[in-house]
């Protein structure tokens, strides 16, 4: 084989594994929009590696962390 196949079949190995990842991706993005389950805890190792891929934490409110409003009006 030529270098030039070489690295014509590396080039399709390596677009197809990031097109598989993107995809993954993808599909967990549209699961957990689905559920609306961003508050919660993830339902599954997609879903969880999605999260932690993409940066998405989950931030829980409590009476503490509530941002407290005030009577005035802007």
């Amino acid at each position: 084989m030529t270098s030039a196949t070489l690295m014509l079949l590396l080039a399709v190995f390596l677009s197809g594994g990031a097109l598989g990842v993107f995809l993954l991706l993808l599909i967990g993005i549209h699961a957990e929009e689905r559920r609306m389950s961003l508050t919660g805890t993830p339902k599954s190792r997609m879903t969880a590696s999605t999260r932690r891929f993409l940066g998405v934490t989950v931030r829980c409110q409590t009476h503490e962390t509530t941002p407290k409003t005030t009577g005035l009006k802007r």
